[in-house]
């Protein structure tokens, strides 16, 4: 809405309308000058804009798609429009000049046109409650106030925006409703199925684990047996008797890690310091380390603040991760790097693991989230190690991105809610 400051009385007949809340009288020795005629009736002007000010794009879009379908109502006068808009810092200022107009030096939300001889200002409705975003017309060397047809003009020009403005918002609104919609559904028919598969692999798994136990417990004993021996040939069977008791050792942790992919664990939540975490996490992951001679740096923000979730459940993040970073790094080592830190102003954790090993093919990089696709060749992964990261990370309100480039190894940035 507007406030006048003269105190001009409208014509019989016409609208009184609330005026706007700010404008500056013209200077002394201004030359007096008339206002340019209407082209055409306003009122179908606004209402063409109405109708045809599109809902699908950016509020700037729209801003200046509006100055430009009301430019020929106001000629001679210099529109502005100025939107505050929800997690921006700075209003969006848009204008809309004539030939040989200027606009004033400032950015002033409350004054785009400082140095023109009137500015008036109307308060958009945008349906948000809150807005604050304003329309604005100045006029430069006329003397006399806008006369009541011209701020009625402007008064249903700035509903007309406001309007179109809200009808934006809601869009937007239904659009982000939607979406939220078809995540939540795809994570319901995810859940069932991930309920139905483990009640499988529990099944599997559990007539496995014992055959299983028993063909590494009985490898790990000839291995040692059959070691001590000089003979050549009993050396040879050591071997493989290794070899089986290693092919053992991968099917049990896949079954394992099958598992925890279906039916992750149903410990509670509690506070969780991350530092704890990820140390528990590199002891785990010792054996990986000294395999591949790997060097870990640390970089820990002090004082971070605990977050609430499973501990085992991320420990097992760290282990997927870490894991991954040895495999790729190989026997000729590197170096593993994990960085910590507040972020979104202390709202969350930043967690950074990278590594110096081969890095991820680019034509992989999409697939790499999905379960059981894996690019390792040797046998060692199972193929879910990082969906589990994912769905961990899910779980916890977090999330994981990743960067790669072959031959100079990957990173992997996490971020988990704090509180």
């Amino acid at each position: 809405m507007s406030r006048n400051r003269d105190a001009a009385t409208p014509p019989p007949g016409s609208v009184e309308l609330p005026e706007p809340r700010e404008t500056r009288p013209a200077p002394s020795g201004t030359r007096r000058t008339s206002e340019a005629p209407i082209a055409e009736p306003w009122r179908d002007v606004l209402l063409r804009l109405s109708t045809t000010l599109p809902i699908d794009i950016a509020c700037e879009d729209l801003g200046r798609m509006f100055l430009d379908g009301v430019a020929l109502l106001f000629p001679g006068a210099a529109l502005g429009i100025c939107m505050v808009q929800a997690g921006r810092a700075e209003p969006v200022v848009l204008y809309r000049l004539g030939p040989g107009m200027r606009r004033g030096p400032e950015r002033d939300p409350s004054r785009l046109f400082p140095t023109y001889s009137e500015e008036r200002i109307y308060e958009l409705d945008d349906g948000t409650g809150t807005s604050g975003s304003t329309f604005h017309v100045a006029r430069e060397g006329i003397s006399e106030p806008l006369n009541p047809l011209r701020r009625e003009m402007a008064e249903q020009a700035a509903t007309v925006l406001g309007a179109a403005l809200s009808r934006l918002h809601t869009y937007a609104r239904a659009e982000e409703s939607v979406r939220n919609f078809h995540r939540l559904q795809a994570q319901v028919i995810q859940t069932e199925k991930l309920a139905s598969l483990g009640q499988i692999v529990a099944g599997v798994v559990h007539e496995l684990n014992n055959p299983l136990m028993s063909i590494i417990a009985y490898s790990d004993y000839l291995t040692k047996k059959l070691g001590n021996d000089a003979t050549s040939n009993l050396s040879e069977d050591a071997e493989r008797v290794r070899r089986i008791g290693e092919a053992a050792e991968r099917i049990l942790k896949f079954t394992r890690d099958l598992v925890a992919y279906a039916r992750p664990t149903g410990d509670s939540r509690g506070p969780v310091h991350i530092q704890e975490v990820i140390e528990r996490a590199l002891v785990f992951c010792e054996h990986e380390f000294a395999d591949g001679q790997v060097e870990v740096e640390r970089e820990f923000e002090g004082a971070l603040p605990e977050l609430v979730g499973i501990p085992g459940q991320l420990t097992q993040v760290f282990v997927n991760l870490f894991t991954n970073a040895a495999h790729a790094m190989g026997e000729r080592g590197g170096v593993l790097r994990i960085g910590v830190r507040s972020a979104d102003s202390g709202e969350s954790l930043r967690i950074d693991v990278s590594d110096t090993g081969s890095g991820i093919p680019a034509e992989a990089m999409p697939q790499i989230f999905e379960p059981f696709f894996t690019t390792k060749i040797d046998g060692r992964g199972t193929g879910l190690g990082l969906s589990i990261v994912r769905g961990i990370l899910d779980a916890h309100g977090g999330t994981i991105q990743v960067s790669s480039a072959a031959g100079q190894g990957t990173s992997f940035t996490l971020t988990l809610p704090v509180g």
